[in-house]
């Protein structure tokens, strides 16, 4: 930007004045006003242009003068409308000077279409060339947005690049504390008000940002909405996820939600606020809750199989129904047979103290079977040792995949060589044609090979980070004696209560582990 101050005009833009003031007094031509908008695209919105088009409607002037037609727009829309028939109609003549347009010019109209066209699809071609370059930015990880999220700021070394902002991360850290805690995002979302921890939008504002939610009236008080977003938001572990919303037209300030598979994902693109594992965790309490539709409390923390539990015959929550007199012990029961007074199901009746120690029991004996010699034990301490010992598969895959590398670019590099000798004149057409094709055939090959060696190494690294997963919660919860939200988040993915027999008082209870 060519300016001393915000506000002035650019050298181009006085330059422009110049040229046309000077014509005007060569010509005679008596100035009513010149209208000016500047850092502003063909295809943006105008405030002097349309205030031109008013004052020209209104006949306070009878001479529009720009340096060439594409200064008074490149749409050929636009050209059709006001040059070749508004102005027609208001007696209005448009000069374009370095162009040579002229409407009081007769034959010139054809001119004045082409250059109409010319404009637009140099507009287009310039529209799809911006948007090559922000997508080369987005796959090789930049950041290219306005604000950074919440939990984030740009780097003042280089504004394309995400650095943790503490105050932020802290609550980011808190809410995916609380969530794993058992708390719903409209219980969380409370906290936080009454915490007064500004909300995203206000913290922006606090931190001296430009930054407008036409969407959040009430900025001081955080949503539920808000919560979720913050749940669900990638870029937390580090993943840069762009290119969600496209223009449906480049003459048009329209935004569209772009397909999924368009999107633009990076990972490691900067560093995580949360560890992978605990947002993985996250996701599926979330995906869980959305199958079963469960509501936790707004004002109390839910209880430990909250989201949990099931029916076993339709697949509703078990919801707790009542508690003892002591207060000590509470039930549950199926809250579709609650809700349709048992006309589609039972209750499913169960204290929530037995199944709470049915899965403490069924957990111990789970880690004790893991840790003794039996069972998967062996393998997986035969696995860890293996890896211990340096037999790890990884770092020899990943030796090969680099060879395989430098062998395809070497290909490349020899097409390219026998490409220039044909140029030169060293080979003829057809020996560069047969070079090339036995080149393909050996670049082909090495292709499939490294996409069987990356199928492989992505298998052991899951393999490794599995085994590592179930060690570490083995150990850790060798000694349980209470249930936590984290213990059973860990463990048990879904707990069905049967319907107890009438004859035998038996309730069968079926826990479907995570691994």
């Amino acid at each position: 930007m060519d300016k001393a101050n915000r506000g002035d005009d650019s050298e181009s833009i006085q330059n422009q004045k110049l040229l046309l003031l000077d014509y005007a007094v060569s010509n005679g031509f008596l100035v009513h006003n010149v209208y000016v908008d500047d850092d502003l695209s063909g295809f943006s919105d105008r405030p002097a242009f349309k205030q031109m088009i008013e004052d020209a409607a209104a006949g306070l002037f009878n001479i529009v003068l720009c340096k060439s037609q594409s200064r008074f727009t490149r749409d050929m829309e636009l050209v059709e409308r006001y040059i070749h028939g508004y102005f027609v109609n208001w007696g209005v003549r448009f000069i374009g000077l370095t162009d040579n347009v002229d409407t009081n010019v007769k034959g010139n109209k054809k001119a004045r279409q082409i250059y109409g066209l010319i404009n637009e699809w140099f507009s287009e071609d310039l529209s799809e060339n911006i948007r090559a370059v922000f997508k080369k930015k987005m796959e090789a990880g930049q950041f290219l947005g306005a604000f950074a999220c919440y939990g984030y700021e740009k780097d003042p070394q280089n504004r394309h690049k995400l650095i943790i902002d503490d105050e932020a991360a802290k609550n980011v850290r808190e809410i995916f504390a609380l969530y794993l805690e058992g708390f719903g995002a409209s219980r969380i979302a409370q906290i936080l008000t009454e915490k007064e921890i500004p909300t995203p939008t206000r913290y922006k504002k606090v931190k001296g940002l430009n930054f407008q939610n036409p969407n959040n009236s009430f900025c001081g008080i955080w949503s539920a909405g808000t919560i979720g977003r913050i749940l669900k938001n990638q870029a937390y572990i580090g993943t840069l996820v762009q290119g969600r919303e496209k223009k449906v037209s480049y003459k048009s300030n329209k935004v569209v939600i772009a397909p999924r598979e368009q999107w633009i994902i990076v990972k490691n693109s900067h560093e995580p606020i949360i560890d992978e594992d605990e947002f993985r965790k996250v996701q599926k309490i979330m995906e869980g809750n959305r199958r079963r539709c469960g509501k936790s409390s707004q004002n109390a923390k839910p209880h430990v199989l909250a989201g949990k539990v099931i029916c076993a015959d339709c697949g509703s929550n078990m919801q707790r129904s009542g508690v003892s007199r002591d207060g000590r012990t509470y039930y549950l029961r199926c809250k579709l047979s609650a809700k349709t007074g048992r006309r589609d199901c039972t209750p499913h009746g169960i204290a929530q103290e037995r199944v709470e120690n049915a899965i403490k029991s069924r957990i111990r004996e789970l880690v004790d079977y893991a840790l003794s010699d039996g069972g998967d034990a062996a393998v997986i301490s035969q696995v860890m040792a293996e890896i211990g010992s340096g037999k790890d598969l990884r770092p020899k895959l990943e030796k090969q995949i680099v060879a395989l590398n430098e062998k395809i670019a070497q290909i490349q590099k020899n097409i390219a060589l026998a490409y220039a000798d044909k140029l030169n004149g060293n080979i003829a057409e057809e020996d560069f044609l047969s070079f090339k094709q036995v080149f393909e055939d050996e670049k082909s090959a090495h292709l499939q090979k490294k996409e069987r060696l990356e199928r492989e190494l992505a298998e052991a690294g899951l393999r490794r980070d599995a085994l590592e997963e179930i060690s570490a919660l083995l150990h850790d919860y060798k000694n349980i004696n209470n249930l936590t939200h984290q213990l059973v988040n860990d463990f048990v993915e879904v707990i069905q209560i049967g319907e107890k027999n009438i004859e035998t008082k038996e309730q069968e209870i079926v826990i479907k582990w995570q691994f």
